[in-house]
């Protein structure tokens, strides 16, 4: 027993590098997909994540310190199925007649082993019905899949990490793991009554994410952009500015990298930049109505070349000497160090209004910043921005309704009038011919 929850310790003291490993790409997923993540549906991701991790370590663990160690029992696969029942005697079978002789049953090697292999499948059969939606004989067939991805593991000895197997490959085990699997979705039948329906979570997400765009959306879009702004920047000092050493060479890359992510990008793309494509954003009007290019240029100039690059402004132009400042009949010298003072404060200060900001806007507050309000335009998602145009459009054409008094109490009213005025001359038009023809 004590190995077994060895395993399972090594498996949580990974768990944390893997899932972060895991959370950007299924972000990414979530948020196209469905506009929001689901914390619930994220719990039950993760949880599954970290199963896998422990049946894996279950199967691998622990392993031998030496690659070339040659372990004789683990060198010829068991190949005969249910082979573990040759192994129980008639005084085996007897004993179970008391609850002493069940402990002491349940207790032996070669039974607690097939009652664990079934069971360290049974949560894998669980996941595919409630997780996956699969049906059982999908189940079933992937649950095989899995166990003989176990068992392959052990023969080639960790896919050749080791020289030669390490740990039995048995037949029985593919039999009970599937076993195991199919169980896990038998019983997850009566319990997916009791957990909430993964399907109206998605489409709780969906409406959610038409209804307001998340800070870590965006947020995610932004350091994908500062990576395509990275990759602009090598490409400019390697082949363009080459071994240049102007004094101005820093400042001059970091203006054409922002130029051309947040500002080249939007005005080609109708504003995106490749952050924005990869989750679905765009740079609109507040009503969703779409932004000019000057609008882009505008908004990402404020926050980059005026804001953020303000430091690399000063560095470049400021003298190195400093400047004296007369206020009245004192001189004050402003050095170097007084303007980082000053601009650290100011930075420190813009970083807590966003984090503020960032928390206000997890209570469904739009989080719009600066630049944003200066140049009338804000980030949203493409879901968000069909839901605004659609209701404009909707409200335009009942003001248009309402303009032509056309009696109509809802855009639907307005359309069952107007089927019935053109079926109604259709028919009059019918009457005439029969009776031109009967006359």
């Amino acid at each position: 027993m004590s190995s077994y929850v060895n395993n399972i310790r090594v498996a949580v003291l990974l768990f944390p590098l893997l899932s972060a490993l895991f959370s950007l790409p299924y972000a990414i997923y979530q948020y196209r997909k469905y506009g929001s993540i689901s914390l619930w549906k994220t719990f039950m991701v993760f949880s599954f994540i970290f199963y896998l991790m422990c049946a894996y370590f279950m199967v691998i663990l622990p392993l031998p310190a030496d690659r070339t160690i040659l372990i004789p029992s683990a060198q010829h696969p068991q190949l005969h199925p249910l082979s573990f029942l040759d192994s129980f005697t008639m005084a085996d079978l007897r004993s179970l007649a008391s609850f002493s002789g069940v402990i002491a049953f349940l207790r032996r090697p070669d039974v607690y082993t097939v009652y664990f292999n079934v069971l360290l499948t049974v949560p894998f059969g669980l996941y595919m019905r409630y997780l996956f939606h699969r049906k059982w004989w999908q189940t079933l067939i992937v649950g095989f899949c899995l166990s003989l991805f176990f068992e392959i593991s052990q023969l080639s000895g960790l896919f050749g990490i080791y020289e030669h197997p390490y740990r039995l490959f048995d037949v029985d085990d593919l039999i009970t793991n599937t076993t195991g699997a199919i169980l896990g979705f038998w019983v997850s039948i009566p319990l997916c009554h009791f957990l909430p329906d993964l399907r109206e979570v998605d489409e709780r997400s969906i409406v959610r994410g038409s209804v307001h765009t998340s800070f870590t959306r965006r947020l995610i879009a932004f350091a994908i952009d500062l990576v395509v702004t990275a990759a602009v920047l090598w490409a400019w000092r390697t082949f363009i500015a080459g071994g240049s050493t102007w004094r101005y060479d820093t400042l001059a890359g970091l203006l054409v990298s922002t130029g051309v992510a947040f500002m080249l990008i939007p005005c080609i793309t109708r504003g995106q930049t490749i952050g924005h494509m990869v989750l679905r954003l765009r740079v609109v009007r507040p009503d969703g109505d779409s932004a000019t290019c000057l609008s882009y240029i505008a908004r990402y100039g404020l926050l980059f070349w005026v804001f953020l690059l303000l430091p690399v402004w000063v560095s470049a132009l400021y003298p190195t000497q400093g400047i004296t400042v007369r206020m009245w009949v004192d001189e004050y010298a402003v050095g170097a160090d007084t303007v980082e003072a000053i601009l650290s404060s100011v930075y420190i200060t813009w970083f807590v209004t966003i984090a503020l900001r960032a928390v206000i806007s997890a209570f469904k507050h739009p989080f719009v910043m600066l630049n944003g309000v200066m140049t009338d335009t804000r980030v949203m998602s493409e879901a968000q921005v069909e839901r605004l145009r659609a209701a404009r459009n909707a409200q335009s054409l009942a003001d248009e309704l309402a303009e032509n008094d056309l009696g109509a109490s809802s855009v639907d009213d307005a359309f069952d009038t107007s089927f019935d005025s053109v079926y109604s001359d259709e028919l009059d038009s019918e009457i005439d011919e029969v009776r031109a023809e009967d006359e």
